[in-house]
């Protein structure tokens, strides 16, 4: 990864960051792009002596955000009491990487170790066609003592159709990720065919257009979820500004700086579940170079 340090002519300086990981491709421009914007607002706002997310249009300074749990192996069960004693409301977990049958139980075993104190977001990565998602999805339904938040990309060839079949079919939302590139922003906003969007910045390439992409989202009357990708302090803190502009009572999936072995800057605090900016001017937080 790389910082990006930009000083303006009046001598304030901006930082940005840029992490994208060797499966980006050609989409590494997007995180080039991420990070210039990155320090040029955050240069605007140290100018305003506000921090960013109130420049953006934020009321408050803290959001909340879901636990991440990984997939279901062995030690997800303790994962998730873990996530529930830290205050955490939601934990997100990867499946469709197991059989059906097989995560169908796991799921089960962490329901049952949680007691209903946990909301459990799914994420497949497009793991299975129409038929076995209908029924995976059909099946979490009945996990004890727990409330499904939603299932993020469940079919292998997403086509509108057929995930507004399966988001008509289940109480909780399904949710559209890497697959908006495929399917189109405008065909999707217009089909309303699953109630949640999942946007990372970084790799929709900047602030505003991240911004703008969430309002349009936002008045077809879908959720809008932010998450980072796996990138320094730096750019968790931009996207979690971003998120308290965009949606301030929706978990997001900014709870990552625990994945780094080292950090450039100290990870923003995280206390019962919400991550909490800095009040200082701008991003509130620089490399400890």
């Amino acid at each position: 990864g790389w910082l990006v340090e930009l000083v303006s002519e009046d001598g304030i300086i901006g930082w940005g960051d840029c992490a994208p990981l060797p499966s980006t491709g050609e989409a590494s421009g997007a995180q080039v792009q991420w990070a210039l914007e990155t320090a040029l607002i955050d240069i605007e706002a140290r100018r305003r002596d506000i921090p960013l997310a109130i420049l953006l249009g934020a009321a408050s300074l803290s959001v909340p955000v879901n636990a991440a749990l990984g997939s279901l192996d062995e030690g997800c069960a303790e994962r998730a009491i873990a996530a529930a004693s830290q205050g955490f409301a939601i934990a997100k977990i990867k499946v469709g990487l197991l059989g059906i049958d097989e995560e169908l139980a796991r799921l089960r075993a962490v329901a049952g170790a949680v007691g209903g104190r946990l909301r459990l977001r799914l994420d497949a990565n497009r793991a299975w066609n129409e038929a076995n998602a209908r029924r995976f999805l059909s099946a979490i339904g009945d996990l004890p003592g727990v409330c499904v938040d939603g299932v993020e990309e469940p079919l292998a060839a997403p086509a509108l159709a057929a995930l507004a079949r399966l988001q008509a079919a289940v109480p909780f939302a399904l949710a559209v990720d890497e697959s908006l590139a495929r399917l189109g922003a405008g065909a999707l906003f217009a089909s309303r065919a699953v109630r949640r969007l999942v946007l990372k910045p970084a790799r929709i390439g900047g602030v505003l257009r991240t911004l703008a992409l969430a309002l349009l989202a936002q008045a077809a009357g879908m959720e809008v979820v932010l998450t980072s990708v796996v990138d320094s302090a730096i750019g968790v803190a931009a996207a979690a500004h971003l998120a308290a502009a965009i949606a301030p009572d929706t978990a997001h999936g900014l709870a990552t700086g625990g994945w780094l072995a080292e950090d450039v800057a100290p990870a923003l605090p995280i206390r019962e579940g919400r991550l909490v900016l800095p009040g200082s001017p701008g991003l509130g937080i620089a490399p400890l170079l």
